[in-house]
């Protein structure tokens, strides 16, 4: 957990969650054509993204292998705004190169969350509605 903490504040990478945050600011854009337009591969926000992705890429396949755990992960990292920003990039690199697996554990970790936000501490629906 640490590491990905010194990860996430190396120069670099606060770099591309400045940009992600203050320049693509994830709500302007959504479409995948108008993302593609804005910051072809190659350009300098393409490679954001790509920073971007391959932090939660890494992190996903730690917390989905049991490596680190999930419910500390989550205490700490709030995924899904970056997915919902970035899965239309994702989406696109996927089909432009054929290959499924492109960020299919930055995936699952915005999925996990979003699970554990609809069951909290991992309880069933009929165990949420008998808590009520």
């Amino acid at each position: 957990m640490l590491q990905l903490e010194q990860l996430l504040l190396m120069d670099a990478n606060q770099t591309a969650w400045h940009w992600f945050w203050r320049v693509f600011e994830p709500t302007k854009l959504r479409d995948r054509a108008a993302i593609r337009k804005a910051y072809p591969p190659g350009s300098e926000g393409q490679r954001y993204f790509d920073r971007i992705s391959a932090f939660w890429e890494s992190a996903g396949t730690l917390v989905k292998n049991g490596l680190l755990n999930e419910r500390l992960f989550f205490d700490r990292f709030l995924v899904t705004p970056y997915w919902n920003a970035l899965k239309e990039v994702i989406y696109a690199d996927r089909e432009d190169t054929g290959e499924p697996r492109i960020g299919e554990n930055f995936e699952w970790l915005a999925m996990r969350q979003a699970r554990m936000v609809t069951h909290p501490k991992g309880l069933s629906s009929s165990q949420l509605r008998e808590r009520q």
